[in-house]
């Protein structure tokens, strides 16, 4: 693994991309379970936020794979990053009054990012130079989203704790953004 990543600039651009926007995703995700519960003292409600943060993906993961084959897919998840990171952004406007924009702002997230794998991993085979380095960057791209989600909401939660709810929200915009930018490269 570490082999193909350091004779392969492209696949690790790729790989720290999704790491750093799947970083990104659970710090938001602890974030945001966490302010819905204190605005609203609902736990149906922050159930809510794990179903904002899987159903959309659900339904656009149909649409997501048929565009991955057919459009650029370096400026799919280009898009979809900003987009997502624009979505990200509007989390700090959430308020007591205002608790339903946290749910529009991760369903937007969610919804974008189902496009964002399926056009890195169609990607993948175009980006190795031989069979072996294909299954690698097969196992390593599949990893890695058990991975950040063991990892992501721990360090999410401890980011949170120390910096403040707000700060978990801008470093998941940045994430986007920085995910976007290595794509781009």
């Amino acid at each position: 693994m570490l082999s193909l990543l350091r004779r392969n600039r492209e696949i690790r651009l790729v790989f720290a991309a999704q790491v750093i926007s799947y970083l990104g995703d659970w710090f938001t995700f602890v974030a945001l379970a966490g302010l819905v519960e204190d605005l609203t003292g609902s736990k149906f409600l922050v159930s809510l936020v794990l179903v904002s943060f899987t159903l959309p993906a659900f339904f656009t993961s149909p649409i997501a794979g048929a565009m991955a084959d057919r459009y650029d897919r370096r400026r799919i998840i280009i898009v979809v990053s900003l987009g997502q990171g624009v979505a990200a952004l509007s989390m700090l406007l959430v308020t007591d009054s205002r608790v339903w924009l946290a749910f529009v702002a991760q369903s937007i997230i969610s919804g974008l990012g189902a496009f964002v794998r399926p056009a890195s991993e169609a990607a993948i085979p175009n980006l190795v130079d031989n069979d072996d380095d294909l299954r690698t960057a097969n196992s390593v791209f599949g990893s890695t989203w058990g991975v950040m989600l063991a990892l992501g909401a721990a360090l999410g939660g401890i980011f949170s704790q120390t910096f403040g709810r707000n700060a978990a929200f801008l470093f998941d915009a940045v994430s986007f953004c920085v995910a976007a930018g290595l794509i781009a490269l």
